[in-house]
């Protein structure tokens, strides 16, 4: 299981913690927390604490938006405090503080009310309150486009993709120039295992919203780790210190990339400001058993699973480390355990495979090798290491027929490196 594997879409660097581009040293966050102090205007204010809350100032937001309500006039201008408001709630995952302020639009707006119901019920993944309040607020305003994006995102939590999918692309429509129902409809299409039109979607996403955070954490998790997912990420920390599933996931891409100190760096500085994520403890893992220390990925390992009992990506770890201790009987428990709770990926027990040839363990590595291409019969990689096995058990025969099978096989493998091995084989 490869470290990008175990990384969650999922936060920013810590002061002083520099992974930045040296041409991107613009400052942009000063320069909203200056614009935050000097506005007074209810309009302006609001202008302000949205670029706070994009930001992920979301205290500062908060600050900004309840001191304008006491110069403000007109219900169109309280109405949209009160949403803004709402929706740093949301940020903040403080749901009932949500709902209290969309009780505060009962009779400024029935539209907002709606809109704002909508969005603070998804938070508690309530889409069958959100949807009819998604469609009220649509009756309302036909056309709206946070109100589709509302019902997109409702109509895919109550599993109706086909429908949410309809739904951000009337959004889509509607206004052409924003990114968010784009960023949904990737998760979406990710969601269906269409990855290849999700990440069409987030590149749309990035190409329209280029300073939405979220817009470039989604494409920098969906794309090819390479340095248009880095340049994706950094932007994305840039933009919002403290961003903390965008710090893990940059540690994952540049562990992808070789670069192992500054992996190490990220996903440490994201675990200290979210430390129980045991996605992120495991891919830490990942690039310490890289730096050839088994003791620090074990370390991991363990506090991701007690966060976790049943974390496969860090069982796997722990499997290698022990491995890497030359533990092998105490790691080929764990490779088992690990393949018992992460069944869906061939690789686990394709490392478990290598390992006990490296432990000289071959026929138990055989065991491993035989238990992969019986689940996952079509895996290059996974007929790959059976040949490998019979090679060291020198039988020939089912060697050349597992390398073979390897070459028309599909899935990550070295096809060049896989003729290389069934050529050498006599």
């Amino acid at each position: 299981m490869s470290r990008l594997t175990i990384c969650l879409l999922g936060c920013g660097f810590a002061a002083g913690l520099s992974l930045v581009t040296p041409g991107a040293r613009a400052d942009p966050i000063s320069d909203l927390k200056a614009r935050a102090k000097a506005v007074t205007e209810p309009v302006e204010v609001l202008d302000v604490a949205r670029g706070l809350l994009r930001a992920g100032l979301l205290p500062d937001a908060a600050t900004a938006l309840r001191n304008a309500f006491g110069k403000a006039r007109g219900n169109d201008v309280l109405s949209d405090l009160h949403l803004e408001l709402e929706r740093v709630y949301v940020a903040q995952r403080e749901g009932k503080r949500a709902v209290r302020e969309c009780d505060q639009l009962h009779k400024l707006s029935a539209f907002k009310e709606q809109l704002c119901v909508a969005e603070a019920q998804l938070l508690s993944r309530r889409g069958s309150v959100a949807l009819p309040a998604a469609e009220q607020a649509l009756r309302l305003v036909p056309g709206d486009y946070d109100s589709l994006v509302a019902k997109g995102r409702a109509l895919s939590q109550l599993g109706k993709p086909a429908e949410a999918e309809a739904a951000f692309r009337d959004a889509m429509a509607a206004v052409p120039g924003r990114g968010e129902a784009l960023r949904f409809l990737a998760e979406l299409l990710t969601a269906e295992g269409r990855d290849a039109d999700a990440l069409t979607a987030l590149s749309d996403a990035r190409r329209l919203a280029p300073d939405d955070p979220d817009v470039l954490l989604a494409y920098g998790a969906a794309a090819k780790p390479g340095p248009e997912a880095r340049a994706s990420l950094e932007r994305a920390i840039l933009l919002r210190p403290g961003f903390a599933a965008a710090e893990a996931r940059l540690g994952c891409v540049l562990a992808e990339l070789g670069e192992l100190d500054k992996a190490e760096q990220a996903l440490t500085h994201a675990l200290q400001a979210e430390p129980r994520q045991a996605d992120w403890h495991a891919a830490l893992g990942e690039v310490y058993l890289s730096k050839s220390n088994p003791d620090a990925a074990t370390r991991e390992a363990h506090a991701a699973l007690s966060i976790v009992a049943n974390h496969g990506a860090a069982k796997l770890v722990e499997a290698k480390a022990l491995s890497a201790k030359g533990d092998i009987d105490l790691a080929i428990e764990a490779f088992e355990a690990a393949y018992g709770f992460a069944r869906m990926d061939p690789r686990v027990l394709l490392d478990a495979a290598r390992a006990c040839l490296k432990g000289k363990r071959p026929t138990t590595a055989r065991a491993f090798a035989e238990r992969a291409t019986e689940d996952f019969p079509k895996s290059s990689a996974a007929w790959e290491v059976e040949g490998d096995v019979a090679v060291v058990l020198k039988e020939v025969p089912l060697a050349r027929q597992a390398y073979a099978k390897a070459l028309s096989g599909e899935g990550p493998a070295d096809k060049d490196a896989i003729r290389r091995k069934l050529g050498a084989v006599r």
